[in-house]
């Protein structure tokens, strides 16, 4: 009974097919129902496809009720009313006996739902039902055009908005830089509607933001950049204010500077503007910095830095000293006093070996270059006498 009714049905569904305009939606669902009827021939089945309830809003989704045997087939809502014919919301169509297809329009936003497709083979048999849940949902959408480009002046409370809707609600994360901002109390906040607020912004708050909108349950993203231009006065400094340089040698000094749009750098020495010649006092191609070849004396003296834009104008000086190093002493006068130290040293020692009658330089010099004799001691007078008394010894054994 069941193969008859199957064949039945095929052959119904192949007429009715090639009759009827349907839209291709329509024919794909029933062209898989044709090639898998075989499949459900075996035992009575009751089944809703799509199984998957979700719509989009404003939007619509095709269903079919089918079953594989010869039945009354009835939608319900949820509280098992008959559903029919409703202007921007339900359409109703009969396909066979066994085939009945709801078209289900997402005109508003409604709460999740149940939807109901009965089944009974006689007004005595017990009905069987089979559901699907309706959700509506929403896929991330800006509500406003974001501006691409944000310009604030530094030190004031600047807002980013990221107006966005969806269903469920997108989950909205700000990104500087490609970077997520973090939230910081007082500083930096995300408003319920998704608004970045900046308070008090700073030049280094400024680059790309991007605002982005996710629904992760279903992993749909969409997000828009705005590019943020913060605006400030000039502010200046060096590093060191007080620079010492050895005259003769080269300086160079760096001004430090901050704001936007970019500064002009002026330079002074003193009231006078520097006399930028390219040899002496040369300026890097950016102005910040300014170096002077072989300092002199007449180079010392305050340098002012000067930056102005549209924002103000500020300045800071530095001082520049030229030491005068001390005369240093010749590698050849050190060798000369070296040397006669030396020569001293050894003077002294042959003098003292000279008057002892021991051999040294200046006697050796003396008595084998000059040919003059070895020098004789002068003796004490006591001395010569006792050198005169003679003595005689008997060697013989007779006196003298």
């Amino acid at each position: 009974m069941w193969v008859s009714r199957c064949t039945t049905y095929s052959h119904k569904d192949q007429t009715t097919l090639s009759k009827d305009k349907m839209s291709p939606q329509r024919c794909s669902v029933i062209l898989l129902l044709l090639t898998t009827h075989s499949v459900y021939c075996s035992k009575p089945r009751l089944e809703i496809i799509p199984a998957d309830g979700k719509i989009n809003l404003g939007g619509s989704q095709y269903f079919l009720c089918k079953a594989n045997f010869e039945t009354t087939l009835k939608w319900l809502i949820s509280d098992d009313e008959e559903i029919s014919d409703e202007e921007d919301r339900y359409k109703v169509e009969t396909i066979d006996e066994t085939t009945q297809s709801l078209t289900v329009t997402a005109s508003k936003v409604e709460d999740d739902y149940i939807i109901k497709c009965q089944a009974a083979e006689s007004s005595s048999q017990e009905a069987t039902y089979v559901e699907v849940k309706i959700s509506i949902i929403q896929k991330p959408k800006f509500v406003e055009d974001v501006e691409t480009r944000k310009e604030f002046t530094a030190q004031t409370t600047a807002q980013l908005p990221c107006a966005v809707e969806g269903i469920p609600r997108p989950e909205v994360t700000w990104f500087r830089n490609g970077v997520a901002v973090t939230k910081q109390p007082g500083r930096l906040s995300v408003g319920k509607d998704g608004t970045l607020t900046i308070d008090k912004i700073q030049l280094s708050d400024a680059g790309m933001y991007f605002c982005q909108a996710l629904i992760s349950d279903r992993k749909e993203t969409d997000y828009k950049n705005v590019s943020v231009t913060v605006n400030a006065a000039p502010v200046v400094h060096f590093q060191n204010p007080l620079l010492n340089v050895t005259s003769k040698s080269n300086a160079s000094f760096t001004c430090l500077v901050t704001g936007h749009p970019q500064p002009q750098i002026t330079w002074k020495k003193g009231e006078e503007p520097v006399t930028l010649d390219g040899q002496k006092y040369i300026l890097s191609s950016n102005r910040l910095e300014l170096s002077i070849t072989e300092v002199e004396t007449s180079d010392e003296g305050e340098y002012t830095c000067h930056a102005m834009n549209s924002f103000g104008e500020h300045n800071t000086t530095l001082s520049l000293q030229v030491i005068n190093p001390p005369k240093s002493v010749g590698a050849g006068l050190i060798a000369g006093i070296v040397l006669l130290i030396i020569l001293g040293t050894l003077l002294a020692v042959d003098l003292n070996c000279y008057r002892t009658r021991q051999r040294g330089f200046f006697m050796y010099f003396t008595t084998n270059v000059l040919g003059k004799p070895a020098p004789r001691v002068k003796l004490e007078e006591t001395d010569i006498k006792k050198e005169t008394t003679s003595h005689v010894v008997n060697i013989s054994g007779i006196d003298a």
